[in-house]
């Protein structure tokens, strides 16, 4: 909670802040589509990854789910180790385009390239395979984080204006829904078209394809968005007191906290709804429309987020529209297979209704940026955006890694007719498992103490400082 002692308290540190020099309301719909784009660039591949890469890695590699789960694990926690990384290394960035701009043009390549050969099967031998997983994965993490810190802090750098950033990640995120929907919904057609029975060849060009899409959108989003919150320059601080922006960020520490178990529920629900559609339904070509309806609700949900959070307080939002979507977890678990209506139902009601825990709290994250500068005197955007980031990967590790080990437990065999125990695993993880950790979710974040309300007399302050002498 913002106390006014603190205010006070504060204002012999505020003098060396680092607030912006500038500020900026109103922004072209074209400089919010573009930066939608660098987000979308990385969430057609981000998620084609999450959705297919352990079905490719068991059913295409022929790599045992036990392995699977250790490789996913290691890698994705080397992976988000790395984010805190990079947060330093924005933070340091400057080039005549900004700091967190430039990466949209640097990183493009590598993270095409790192797409396209996860998606590549050496034929090293089981062994060479493993090698040769856990180092292109490494290399895909790496090249993810480079890309995400950086377009996530452009939503901090864009503008300062609370009701903007809402409009602003709002767009991005019906962008990202819509990349989503295509990369996911049409990665099965494509797949088969390219390789026909040959899932190897099919998946290898189909990530080709996603690897050259977002070369172009990299570069789009590059050219059409600017860096207007420049902060003004300020004594380096060590990293000891770069962290205490992480650790005394009550905000931060709730929001990342309710976004690991978001994460982990639905990445969980992501990467295990090919199985559901393939050997609970017997339909896998229902996997397109499955998917067309959970990120098809999640984009029209998006629409109306901007008007009711503006209404009804963000924190609001999120907590009544995931409760909401408890609903549709429990149905899905009643629901017989042969209910195939019912079951896409369901998968809507649950698109829809928890995608504002993802989509305010991407937004709400850059005000945990001020709220740090406000809170310590320092202002590390890449630190704090790259906490967010470290969750996401945090909770996408946990969550690959839990649903190939209940896979192995319950004796799963890859193309083959599953027992009942390894059904009822696929679906729990569709089902149940998910909702979960949605209603955990919404415990955390109804803990969250930044309204909007505390949030403008916190910004205002900042404004006070920074007009005192230095």
């Amino acid at each position: 909670m913002i106390e006014t002692g603190q205010l006070a308290g504060l204002k012999a540190k505020g003098k060396n802040s680092s607030r912006s020099s500038k500020t900026s309301t109103g922004l072209s719909w074209l400089e919010r589509f573009g930066y939608g784009l660098g987000d979308m660039s990385y969430n057609i591949v981000f998620q084609f990854v999450n959705a297919y890469l352990l079905f490719y890695y068991t059913d295409v590699g022929g790599i045992h789910p036990a392995v699977i789960a250790t490789l996913f694990l290691v890698v994705r926690i080397l992976d988000a180790i790395f984010d805190p990384v990079m947060g330093m290394i924005l933070d340091t960035t400057n080039t005549r385009w900004g700091k967190a701009r430039p990466y949209l043009l640097w990183v493009s390549l590598p993270f095409a390239l790192f797409t396209f050969l996860c998606f590549t099967n050496p034929h090293f031998g089981p062994t060479g395979n493993i090698i040769y997983a856990y180092v292109t994965y490494i290399l895909l993490g790496m090249s993810f984080s480079m890309q995400t810190i950086p377009v996530n802090s452009l939503t901090a750098r864009i503008t300062n204006d609370v009701q903007e950033r809402t409009v602003l990640t709002t767009t991005r995120m019906i962008l990202v829904y819509i990349g989503i929907l295509l990369s996911i919904s049409f990665a099965t057609p494509l797949a088969t078209a390219f390789g026909g029975e040959n899932q190897e060849l099919g998946f290898q060009m189909t990530a080709l394809v996603y690897a050259m899409v977002s070369i172009v959108l990299n570069l789009f989003s590059f050219f059409t968005v600017r860096e207007r919150i420049v902060p003004k320059k300020s004594e380096k601080h060590g990293i000891k007191m770069t962290l205490s922006v992480l650790f005394k960020n009550k905000p931060l520490l709730i929001l990342a906290s309710s976004f690991l178990a978001f994460a982990i529920g639905f990445n969980i629900k992501l990467s295990t709804m090919v199985y559901y559609f393939t050997y609970n339904i017997h339909q896998k070509e229902l996997v397109f429309w499955g998917t067309v309806l959970f990120f098809g609700a999640a984009l029209i949900s998006n629409l109306f987020i901007p008007l009711f959070s503006k209404k009804w307080g963000r924190k609001n939002v999120m907590i009544i529209s995931a409760a909401i979507s408890l609903i549709s977890y429990i149905g899905l678990h009643f629901t017989p297979y042969s209910s195939v209506t019912l079951i896409l139902f369901w998968l809507f009601a649950s698109g829809f209704f928890t995608t504002p825990l993802n989509t305010l709290a991407w937004g709400m994250i850059a005000d945990c940026v001020d709220y740090a500068e406000w809170k310590t005197g320092v202002r590390a955007d890449g630190v704090v955006i790259s906490s967010m980031s470290f969750t996401n990967k945090l909770g996408v590790a946990l969550a690959g890694s839990f649903s190939a080990i209940y896979l192995g437990i319950a004796g799963y065999a890859p193309n083959a007719e599953q027992t009942v125990t390894s059904l009822n695993a696929i679906k729990n993880m569709n089902a149940l498992i998910p909702g979960l950790f949605i209603l955990l979710a919404v415990l955390i974040i109804s803990f969250y103490p930044l309204t909007e309300k505390k949030y403008k007399n916190m910004m205002s302050d900042l404004e006070q400082r920074s007009k005192q002498p230095v």
